[in-house]
């Protein structure tokens, strides 16, 4: 009889992914969430039993083996109440995460961002260079059906722990990474963020140093960073296998993924796969052929002749990356306008790092902010936070260029007989009236980057489906 085992709050990324996990090891796999989404549709396709309701019923009408919570379910949960009476073995998901990672040879994917990128990047190296792996991560990959969980040529290592791979993107938050038991560890970027959680830089950085030091002796440790970045995250006696990338980032090949940070995501890969023993030359060619994630710089539609393209971005720094590849896909493809819908993600978040939110945004030429997406935020964070100073802010901060064109809605200072046209940013407080504004105002021509990690895709779903 196979096992069952119960996840609550399976409705997301990486909880949908732990729940793939277990229906590949044959187990019947049992979830709910708050709603339906697209997310438990998918699961219920593959076979996956789904309460859209969470109730103590759900536990206690079954036998469960195990139950899985995230970190955002409550102790006063019905569900997590009823494992606890019916004495069920509970664990929250990066404690799964942890038990999984002892099974196999395991490379932990660390960093502000790009770890889904660079996690199914190497897995995806693993697969085509036909080793035994498994990969979770907080996204959709293309090249794997859609889907968030890899597992490919089981048997491959002939049951060698040390041949079967484990690829798994590594979260700082709340030190959830800790779990893990890493024999490679790979740091794309520490750029401070979860301050919410750290509450300062210095906690943040400790963070990742406590993380290395649960490297073993022979261990590789990856990363580009360097000087100063790298030395505030390195643990005192530090010697791993191998350190560092042997490679400049400019010999990465061309990829069919889009956004200059992709070659950064990449390198990081390929020096992993090479401390596994892969040869550059087999990295690379599956890396060419590498198509990439959802809602990472992805070309979703072309309405008429307007490009969406939706991104996950919501630090400073990747969302800067993305405006930049934005650009410079109008400039390579003689497109005209950019517009960026962002929506930012917690008030906690975009209050700590207001000042360089600010700056990021030269490159476009239109910037639309609907709301700030709510996560943990408290009712204090919320009230601290004026949006529309945050909009004036950021409009302030962007500069005048010259436009020939006549759909613009304002004018800046004259300059030696030449029209100058000012750019604009606007909060539209709300999804409908950013809706209006793109259909009144975006042309033949324009870019619409829709940025951030909260529902702000919906407004690109709602635009191309306007428009069809």
């Amino acid at each position: 009889m196979s096992k069952k085992v119960f996840l609550c709050g399976i409705g997301g990324n990486g909880m949908s992914a732990l729940a793939r996990y277990f229906l590949s090891e044959n187990y019947e796999v049992f979830g709910s969430d708050i709603e339906d989404s697209e997310i438990t549709d998918n699961l219920k396709k593959e076979g996956i039993t789904f309460f859209n309701e969470q109730k103590s019923e759900n536990i206690t009408e079954n036998n469960f083996d195990l139950f899985i919570y995230t970190e955002a379910i409550p102790e006063t949960n019905p569900e997590f109440l009823a494992a606890k009476n019916k004495k069920i073995e509970t664990k929250k998901y990066f404690e799964m995460i942890g038990e999984i990672s002892k099974n196999y040879y395991t490379i932990a994917v660390s960093g502000s961002h790009g770890k889904s990128s660079t996690a199914s990047m190497l897995a995806t190296i693993l697969r085509d260079s036909e080793k035994e792996v498994i990969s979770i991560v907080g996204a959709n990959i293309h090249d794997w059906g859609g889907k968030n969980f890899m597992k490919a040529n089981e048997g491959a290592s002939d049951g060698m722990p040390t041949k079967k791979y484990f690829v798994v993107e590594a979260c700082e938050y709340r030190d959830s990474f800790l779990n893990i038991e890493p024999n490679s560890i790979v740091v794309t970027n520490t750029d401070p963020d979860h301050l919410d959680y750290f509450e300062t830089e210095e906690n943040y950085f400790a963070s990742f140093k406590k993380f290395l030091t649960k490297l073993p002796q022979f261990g590789s440790f990856i990363s580009f960073l360097q000087g100063e970045n790298i030395m505030k995250i390195l643990p005192e006696n530090f010697h791993p296998r191998k350190y560092g990338a042997e490679n400049s980032i400019d010999e990465v090949p061309t990829l069919q993924v889009l956004g200059s940070f992709q070659k950064l995501n990449a390198a990081c890969a390929i020096e992993a796969a090479k401390a596994l023993k892969i040869s550059e030359k087999d990295a690379i060619a599956s890396l060419e052929k590498y198509k990439g994630l959802a809602r990472r710089f992805d070309i979703v539609a072309k309405v008429g002749n307007i490009t969406i393209i939706n991104d996950y971005a919501h630090h400073p720094t990747s969302l800067k990356m993305a405006i930049h590849s934005a650009r410079e896909y109008v400039k390579a493809n003689k497109l005209k306008k950019l517009w960026v819908v962002f929506q930012p993600h917690q008030y906690s978040r975009t209050r700590s790092f207001e000042s360089k939110f600010i700056t990021v945004f030269k490159e476009a030429d239109e910037v639309l902010i609907p709301n700030i997406f709510e996560s943990r935020d408290t009712q204090d964070d919320i009230l601290k936070f004026d949006i529309q100073e945050f909009v004036t802010k950021i409009e302030a901060d962007m500069t005048y260029v010259e436009k020939k064109r006549s759909n613009v809605w304002g004018r800046g200072p004259k300059k030696r007989g030449q029209i100058f046209y000012k750019k604009q940013a606007r909060f539209t407080n709300g999804f409908e009236n950013t809706l209006k504004i793109l259909d009144d105002y975006a042309y033949d021509g324009d870019v619409v980057l829709v940025i951030g990690a909260g529902d702000v895709h919906k407004i690109s779903e709602a635009f191309i489906d306007s428009k069809s």
